[in-house]
């Protein structure tokens, strides 16, 4: 691969009317069946209006932490660690459930579920649940709820080859998202040669 191939680019704010405007909008179905496609969908969404969330949650972030930096500083070095443990052991081939394989969406989820229990015992969770915990849970909701259009699945066509193209894609695939053809190859190698008669 060339370094160009390895670059992180920021994708452009998408319009107000595109991010929030119109009927757009759709149920999700919590199907454990149709969870794969869930998944794409939401991992879809959230790599396609990553600068818009960016947009939303840093500044909040940031006067959150005017006020409460120490509480804000700790809650971020808890979810640090936790995902750092969680690419440490994928990367060591460690013995892993079932169900924490290829689940990006349900390892953030674990992870705030985690920080949470954690921060508990120190007395700041309500600073965790409203700088961080509650947006990023928000940010997940309106993924999960926002339709994907013809140009978010165009663009993100080209992003699916290389989730680390971008902010967003390189945190997912962290928390253990692939790319289509990363998918497509170990559903193909799983599959078990048939035998020649």
């Amino acid at each position: 691969m060339s370094k160009a191939d390895h670059s992180i680019r920021v994708l452009p704010l998408r319009s107000i009317q595109e991010f929030v405007g119109g009927n757009e909008w759709s149920k999700p179905t919590f199907d454990p069946k149709e969870f794969g496609e869930l998944q794409k969908h939401i991992v879809s969404n959230l790599i396609y209006f990553q600068s818009n969330y960016g947009a939303i949650i840093i500044p909040f972030l940031l006067l959150i932490a005017f006020f409460r930096p120490s509480a804000i500083i700790f809650g971020l070095i808890v979810i640090a660690i936790l995902v750092a443990g969680y690419v440490y052991s994928t990367r060591q081939k460690i013995a892993l459930p079932p169900f924490l394989h290829d689940r990006p969406i349900f390892i953030l989820l674990l992870v705030l579920v985690t920080a949470f229990m954690i921060i508990r015992m120190f007395g700041t969770v309500f600073i965790f649940v409203i700088g961080i915990a509650l947006p990023l849970v928000s940010i997940v909701a309106h993924a999960t709820a926002r339709k994907t259009s013809l140009k978010n699945k165009a663009e993100n066509t080209a992003e699916n080859l290389s989730l680390q193209a971008t902010p967003m894609g390189l945190f997912l695939s962290w928390l253990g998202a692939k790319a289509e053809e990363q998918q497509q190859q170990q559903q193909q190698s799983s599959v078990p040669p048939t035998k020649r008669r």
